[in-house]
């Protein structure tokens, strides 16, 4: 048998019995955890015309599920009843180049014609960024049909090359709303609350079921209104505060949530196989590992300060702003930190010259940053140092930098262009007022948001100032107050990350 053929055999087992998928290994880590399923799972589209080849790719930093992701839907097609042969799984990270991706793909294609007819095929190729140059065997597959009637799937964690191979494919990636690149993220508040407490994590998704309630009441917050939704959501905010000082500690990070749960603690090792990978992707890219060591001891000694490339250059030691910006990127590309900009309250466009504020994109990375950067006299545990009020808020504000840009990421109706710097900015004014986050919720609705956990009224002056030059609507994120200040709201943080779910 041809070696290839055998090689693909042995990864589609479904292929001779369709029950095998539950023996996936997978499949089976997933059913002795905790049974999440990222939301992503069920919001993209597979079927389409015969005559319309969609080619997506799905991006995101390594172990926040993407294989999981992938079987778990070959798993629901053949729980639906699609015939087996339609599905075609092959990890591409042995493959040696474009050439190795079209004699898998063709090869497929060749020995399943007489099984699989006018089917519409499936197509997974997982860690195709291992492959250099793997969207010109894509794309030769496209021009010459073999793709015809196919939905295709490329994923990859060095995402870098994921983005930029798939952006050199105009016109052979098909006709899809909602755009063709996904991304898989840590699991967001709500998706931890669910995973984790599955009864409130019904009645919370009962309160706001769809995409439309919660950018309709995260407008109605904006314009000083707290609707039904969130006066249900309210009534189950002291058992979310419980689950956010727990998030607070884990992140999002599926295999490193169940841990938490399961022992109640995180070892040094889990810290250093993710480590690990960061450090293995910094490798592939050819920069200096030493250098981003000392630019995450910058990161996390500054992160939600409003600060300069120069100045974070300096606090990092690293040679000048060009290589803070350039590893800034680079993790930004990664998806391990985010950049929010200044924001512009004439044209409310972004300042992309003056100073910014700096988010880690997930507190599992900060506090693994944080182990990894510290000075050996400093390092505590991730508890101890969250135990201390100041570090508390600063991850607080953290999580809200990465809920707005989740949420502002649903509601454009521009998905394949999205990018957050036109989204969510920070303000500040001459007089040193400070407003943490100018969120655009779309339909002509500015917010700002503030995130002051314990004393909400120290909030409201800038927020008010804000919106007396711009019309904004304004939040304070409280700890546990809901009232309404000056005009203005406080609401509890938690309440409204799962808004932001």
């Amino acid at each position: 048998m041809d070696t290839k053929l055998s090689t693909l055999i042995d990864q589609n087992p479904w292929w001779k019995d369709p029950s095998r998928i539950n023996k996936d290994p997978k499949i089976v880590e997933r059913n002795n955890t905790m049974l999440y399923e990222p939301k992503l799972l069920g919001a993209i589209q597979y079927d389409f015309s015969p005559d319309n080849t969609v080619v997506y790719s799905l991006r995101g930093p390594r172990q926040v599920g993407k294989t999981t992701l992938v079987k778990l839907r070959i798993k629901r097609f053949l729980d639906d009843g699609v015939p087996p042969l339609s599905i075609l799984y092959c990890a591409m990270d042995q493959a040696g180049g474009p050439q190795d991706v079209v004699d898998l793909v063709d090869g497929y294609v060749r020995y399943t014609r007489r099984f699989v007819g006018r089917s519409r095929r499936y197509i997974f190729l997982d860690e195709i960024s291992a492959v250099q140059n793997w969207q010109t065997g894509i794309k030769w597959l496209v021009d010459v049909g073999r793709l015809k009637n196919a939905t295709v799937m490329v994923t990859g964690s060095h995402t870098l090359d994921v983005k930029n191979a798939a952006e050199l494919m105009p016109g052979r990636r098909g006709e899809v709303s909602g755009g063709h690149r996904k991304t898989l993220r840590p699991m967001s508040f709500l998706e931890y609350v669910s995973a984790l407490d599955p009864e409130l994590g019904n009645s919370v998704n009962d309160c706001i079921p769809t995409p439309d309630a919660r950018a309709s009441t995260v407008r109605n917050l904006a314009r000083g209104k707290i609707d039904e939704r969130m006066s249900r959501l309210i009534l189950y905010y002291d058992d979310l505060n419980a689950l956010l000082g727990e998030y607070m500690v884990t992140g999002g990070i599926p295999n490193i949530v169940d841990r938490y749960a399961q022992n109640n603690t995180l070892s040094e090792p889990d810290y250093a196989a993710y480590l690990g990978t960061l450090t293995g992707e910094w490798h592939k890219i050819r920069k200096n590992t030493a250098l981003l060591r000392q630019f995450g001891r910058g990161l996390v000694s500054s992160m939600g300060s409003r600060i300069s490339w120069s100045r974070l250059a300096k606090t990092s030691g690293l040679s000048g702003p060009d290589t803070a910006s350039d590893y800034a990127d680079t993790l930004e590309r990664l998806f391990m930190l985010a950049v929010i900009y200044g924001f512009n309250e004439e044209g409310g466009h972004p300042l992309l010259n003056a100073e910014k504020k700096v988010y880690i994109s997930d507190p599992y990375f900060f506090h693994m940053l944080r182990g990894w950067a510290a000075e050996p006299a400093a390092q505590e545990s991730s508890i101890e140092f969250l135990d201390r009020a100041e570090n508390g808020d600063r991850m607080l504000e953290c999580i809200v930098a990465n809920h707005l840009i989740r949420l502002a990421s649903e509601l454009t109706p521009k998905k394949s262009t999205f990018d957050h710097r036109d989204h969510i900015f920070h303000w500040a004014d001459k007089k040193r007022r400070e407003v943490d986050f100018v969120f655009d919720a779309g339909r002509g609705t500015k917010m700002a948001i503030d995130v002051k956990p314990d004393n909400p009224g120290k909030g409201v002056a800038a927020v008010r100032a804000l919106a007396r030059m711009t019309g904004a609507g304004g939040v304070v994120l409280s700890r546990d107050l809901l009232d309404e200040m000056d005009g203005h709201l406080a609401v509890p943080a938690s309440a409204f990350l799962v808004l932001a779910g």
